[in-house]
């Protein structure tokens, strides 16, 4: 059993304009956990993620915070306890609207490396600043 004990993990803050931290807890580079890529995501308030797409679905799961999502062009509102699952090749964005962090945790299946999805977030915040 592998046990994650979230506020022990470093992360990686992603810079303006896409400003979050982001915790990835099991990935095959991580924990050696070849099946999901599991991170917590902190969306600082009135920030955003870029809108983006994946080549593998991804479970987001809202736990704080208040804002809305972006699918296709599609505006969802947001809150704790609402998950979103977004298949592969759909476009999305999360928007945190609020003063407060928006909190969430996202699965990918099949796993990322962590090394390869932060290597793209990183460069999304590079190439939009």
């Amino acid at each position: 059993m592998e046990v994650v004990i979230f506020w022990e993990e470093e992360g990686v803050t992603v810079p303006d304009p896409y400003n979050r931290h982001i915790k990835i807890m099991l990935a095959a580079d991580k924990r050696n956990v070849e099946e999901i890529t599991f991170s917590h995501v902190a969306i600082y308030p009135h920030s955003k993620t870029d809108y983006h797409s994946h080549d593998r679905p991804e479970l987001i799961i809202i736990t704080a915070g208040r804002g809305k999502s972006v699918c296709d062009g599609q505006e969802t509102q947001v809150e704790p306890d609402m998950a979103l699952w977004v298949k592969a090749g759909e476009k999305h964005q999360m928007i945190n609207e609020c003063d407060e962090m928006m909190k969430l945790l996202t699965v990918f299946t099949p796993a990322y490396k962590a090394k390869d999805l932060l290597g793209g977030i990183l460069e999304a915040a590079r190439k939009d600043s």
